[in-house]
């Protein structure tokens, strides 16, 4: 396989398939209080989102899931970017720019969400555990999900730029 077959641009969305996967499994949510700290991994709060008064609590299988079909998929137009594959190549990469924009509308849905307790209603997450002196932070996981995202997205259109002649790698 020649260098000119491999769609180097590619490796990005691979990359960031990568990342939507592995942020699932580390710390989305930190909150930290005079006495005590504590955080949610993604997976944590899909597992417990029945339980929560938090709404999107899917969002982190959605990018899991996502992650894991746009890491897939991208593997072909990665590795056989010739023009006999040209076809498929730019469907996978739709494919995992769609997959990948879901992720990303989710994440941020997640994040932007207003919170209802008891009747009472905060404008965001964040609001509602400042509003009990708790000290709240996006975690990493949180960041590299909503960044692997983004990075899928860019990658899935690089294979669709390529075979059309816009971009030249």
């Amino acid at each position: 396989m020649e260098m000119k077959e491999m769609n180097l641009m590619g490796i990005i969305a691979l990359v960031g398939a990568i990342l939507l996967v592995v942020g699932v499994f580390l710390d989305w949510m930190v909150i930290e209080s005079a006495y005590d700290s504590d955080s949610a991994t993604g997976w944590k709060i899909f597992d417990d989102g029945d339980k929560s008064d938090l709404s999107y609590t899917y969002a982190p299988l959605v990018a899991l899931i996502c992650g894991i079909i746009s890491l897939v998929v991208m593997i072909l137009p990665t590795i056989m970017n010739t023009e006999k594959f040209a076809q498929i190549n730019n469907l996978l990469g739709l494919l995992a720019l769609v997959l990948a924009i879901v992720s990303i509308v989710l994440i941020v849905l997640f994040m932007t969400q207003k919170v209802e307790v008891m009747g009472v209603e905060f404008d965001s997450i964040k609001d509602y555990f400042e509003s009990f002196g708790i000290d709240f932070k996006w975690g990493i996981g949180f960041w590299l999900t909503l960044v692997g995202g983004i990075i899928t997205a860019v990658g899935g259109l690089m294979p669709i730029l390529k075979n059309k002649g816009i971009i030249n790698f």
